[in-house]
Parts: structure tokens; C-alpha cells; sequence
């Protein structure tokens, strides 16, 4: 059971229900790949495993510098504090002991963190001492091209892979990107691509993100485009489509630096 299911899951279940049903009461947070394929931390080290304390995995995050995780939000919102928290770089299989585990020095959550919208659905967790891995650049200005509309996209994950089948093993799924209207019904016709992505499954598939997944990356290009953040609250076929926070919405308020 994720750190999100066990403090709040009535209110995720009817919020995700709500979003089902089209309405704007709210969206729900997102959790693990449905679909895809396995991969492993050797192909993608900057991959983060966001964990209690007593080393239950709960999101994932992305090793933007050798000290710090860009994650999602929601992931640590509720006052979870640095000492409830570690991360774990190096580890494709979660039942094993492999890697690096690192304490938390911070947690800054983005100042514009919208709970009930999950607008600008951001974090950056500051470790206690650097990991050994290979970073992962966040695209900046001069990297517009990788956010256009039928761009291919990939998300990283632990997690669900089905509404009741947990993943152990890291998973990445091939999106597409596209409008937002595309990803009705977890979108709202007045959001904006200025702060959220709309992945939907690539020619073929039914891929999609699901509960596990949050907080993880959206990669294109070899940088980092989004955040893990919503979509698929039912980890099925039905409404396979994900929901991610524009990198570049919310780095600068969170001091973390863009390519």
C-alpha cells in the first residue's frame, strides 16, 4: 500500500471517481506503469525511489543533480518531514538490496502547489549526501521542440500494474504527447500546456502511468520534460491516459537549474 493510500484513501478513491465521471471536483494522484515494458537503473540511473523511513516505496523521483530529486508535490505534502524520508538511486528490483540509500537533508514543496487542482505539482528533496549516479538534465528554454504535440515520450516507474497486481520492477511506457483536451476525463478545459502534459499510449498500446508512479520522470530527448503527477487512477483500459507537470513551469521557484 503506497504512503498516499494510507493516509488518505477515501479521499483519492472519490476524487478519482469524480474525475472519472468528468466533473471538476478534482483529479487524482498518480500511481505506477499499466503497460509498457520492463528496464532497468542501468539504463535509466537517474530513476529515484522515494521511501519512508522504514523503507516502504511510494513514488519515484528524478536525480536532477548529485544532491537533489525533482518529484512531485504530492508525493510529500501531508508534513511529511526529511526524517520520514529516504531515497534509494541503483535499485531496478525494489525486493533487493542493491544501491544506494540516501537521508533527506530538505524537502521544498513548489510554492504555487495547488492540492486540489494538482497545478504545479512539484517538489525538489535535497539528500544528505550525494548519488553516485548519472544525472538527468531538465530541458530549458532552448528546448521547446521536445513538448510539441505528437512528440514521443517516456515515463519511468514502480509500482501497480494492473487495479490490483503490484510492480517491483522498474517499468518504462511509450507515450505520445498531445492536447490536453486528449486526456479528458482527469484534464479541465481551462488548464493549460503551460503547466501540464497530456501522455497518451503510443500506436499500438495501452500505456499508461497508475498508482506508484508519481513523482517519477517523463523523458524526451535525453532531459527531463515532466513530473509523474496524475491520470489513470484505475490502472486499467478504460481512461489510459497521464497527466505530468511541465518541467518548465516549475523549476525556477524551485531553484533548480534547466539546461
Amino acid at each position: 500500500m503506497s504512503i498516499l493510500s494510507k493516509r488518505s484513501t477515501a479521499a483519492v478513491l472519490t476524487t478519482g471517481l469524480l474525475a472519472a465521471l468528468g466533473t471538476a471536483a478534482g483529479v487524482a494522484p498518480a500511481a505506477a506503469i499499466h503497460g509498457g515494458k520492463g528496464t532497468t537503473v542501468v539504463d535509466h540511473p537517474y530513476v529515484m525511489s522515494l521511501q519512508s523511513a522504514e523503507g516502504e516505496a511510494f513514488c519515484g523521483g528524478t536525480l536532477i543533480t548529485p544532491t537533489k530529486v525533482l518529484t512531485a508535490g504530492h508525493c510529500v505534502d501531508e508534513g511529511l518531514k526529511p526524517g520520514g524520508l529516504r531515497v534509494v538511486g541503483g535499485r531496478t528490483d525494489l525486493r533487493t538490496g542493491k544501491g544506494t540509500v540516501a537521508k533527506v537533508a530538505s524537502i521544498k514543496i513548489h510554492p504555487k502547489y495547488d492540492v486540489r487542482t494538482l497545478t504545479h505539482d512539484a517538489a525538489v528533496v535535497t539528500l544528505a549526501k550525494p548519488m553516485p549516479y548519472k544525472t538527468l538534465p531538465v530541458a530549458g528554454p532552448k528546448d521547446a521542440a521536445l513538448f510539441d504535440s505528437g512528440s514521443p515520450v517516456t515515463a519511468l516507474g514502480w509500482g501497480l500494474t494492473a487495479t490490483s497486481t503490484p510492480g517491483v520492477r522498474l517499468k518504462s511506457a511509450a507515450l505520445v504527447l498531445n492536447p490536453l483536451a486528449k486526456c479528458a476525463p482527469f484534464t479541465e478545459p481551462w488548464e493549460t500546456a503551460a503547466n501540464k502534459l497530456c501522455g497518451t499510449p503510443a500506436e499500438g498500446t495501452r500505456n499508461s502511468i497508475c498508482h506508484g508512479d508519481s513523482g517519477g520522470p517523463l523523458v524526451s530527448g535525453g532531459k527531463l520534460i515532466g513530473i509523474t503527477s496524475a491520470g489513470n487512477s484505475y490502472c486499467n483500459d478504460d481512461f489510459p491516459f497521464s497527466i505530468f507537470t511541465r518541467s518548465s513551469a516549475v523549476t525556477a521557484d524551485l531553484g533548480v537549474p534547466a539546461s
